[in-house]
């Protein structure tokens, strides 16, 4: 893992993966049989299902999330405190002295939040700077997220980098590629989840610009095959 500094202090992964599709990718996409009722799927942590989202909702997040980015890019100057700033916008939670006052300097740039940080409702809709709006543009498209992080500045951490993991067909796979290229992401089949195709980027500003360039594309008139039908479990699609 590199760490560098731009106009602010966003944590950078590597960059030099290859946006190439791995021999191993299985292109598995679940049935409604595989889809549980009160949790997310693949064995992993703290996950829940986020299916039938609409790209009008996507873009929603999205753009909130470039917003939240830039500024958090602004009032943080180490890494660390990027991390309290970012998680103060994922969760809301104020826990010390220190995170009250970066709340109320998040107010002077963001308007729309409540003074009272006990009343703040993430529209990250529960995920990580960074990686919701992936998450959610992947869900538009017809693909199944299945866990996401942003990357920590910690020791041991769970990713360096933005990492989003999702079923997808090798027809969204195929198409997928080319946008990732150009944002500097990567694919990467991890062995021990070898059943979800796994989308990286080098930080949250590259997983952002390719969460809105998946929307803004798929919005030209593309059309997959539906592999789901929501219906019969009980999801209805964003319209």
């Amino acid at each position: 893992m590199t760490v560098e500094r731009g106009d602010g202090m966003i944590l950078r992964g590597n960059s030099g993966n290859s946006s190439e599709i791995p021999r191993s990718a299985t292109f598995w996409m679940p049935s409604e049989g595989d889809i549980p009722s009160d949790e997310g799927i693949g064995f992993f942590r703290d996950v829940w299902m986020i299916l039938g989202v609409s790209s009008r909702a996507a873009f929603d997040i999205i753009a909130t999330e470039e917003k939240y980015i830039g500024v958090t890019d602004v009032i943080a100057d180490s890494l660390q405190l990027f991390e309290r700033v970012a998680r103060l916008l994922e969760s809301g939670e104020v826990g010390d002295s220190l995170e009250g006052n970066l709340y109320r300097q998040l107010i002077d740039y963001l308007s729309e939040l409540p003074e009272d940080p006990d009343e703040y409702i993430s529209p990250l809709d529960g995920l990580e700077l960074g990686v919701s709006g992936l998450t959610h543009a992947i869900s538009a498209i017809g693909g199944v997220p299945a866990a996401s992080c942003r990357g920590h500045f910690v020791q041991n951490p769970w990713s360096h980098q933005p990492v989003v993991f999702a079923a997808l067909d090798e027809q969204r796979t195929k198409w997928l590629k080319p946008l990732l290229s150009v944002n500097d992401c990567a694919f990467h089949v991890d062995p021990e989840r070898s059943e979800f195709i796994a989308i990286e980027a080098p930080s949250i500003v590259e997983s952002n610009r390719l969460s809105r360039m998946i929307i803004e594309e798929f919005e030209k008139g593309v059309h997959f095959e539906r592999w789901l039908d929501l219906s019969k479990i009980g999801y209805e699609e964003d319209v």
